[in-house]
């Protein structure tokens, strides 16, 4: 690895880090991408999910659990809403899911 490659890879695992620290504050994908300059919120969640491989396996099991009751939370807000038809509501539940499944798969 060149010298270039070392310090972007550690740029890279720096802001990872950032992301997990944010995210665990309660911040949203969106907020962090915003905050950080990522440009989009499913940057955001792709350097979460690349920093959460790089923890021990017990703060990856911490983290999941904290992130998966965010996900909790969220499904319910979602199911609650009055101003959205079925379809939306059904929809975004299937990406909540979505988001599950990739937390738990990585």
């Amino acid at each position: 690895m060149t010298t270039s490659e070392t310090v972007a890879s550690a740029e890279i695992e720096s802001r990872d880090d950032q992301v997990i620290t944010l995210r665990e504050c309660g911040c949203t994908y969106l907020a962090i991408a915003t905050q950080l300059e990522l440009g989009r919120a499913t940057m955001a969640r792709t350097s979460y999910l690349r920093g959460l491989k790089r923890r021990s396996p017990e703060e990856q099991s911490i983290l999941r659990r904290h992130e998966l009751e965010r996900f909790d939370a969220l499904a319910t807000n979602i199911a609650a809403r009055n101003d959205l038809d079925d379809n939306e509501i059904n929809r975004r539940l299937a990406t909540v899911d979505v988001l599950r499944k990739e937390l738990l798969d990585g």
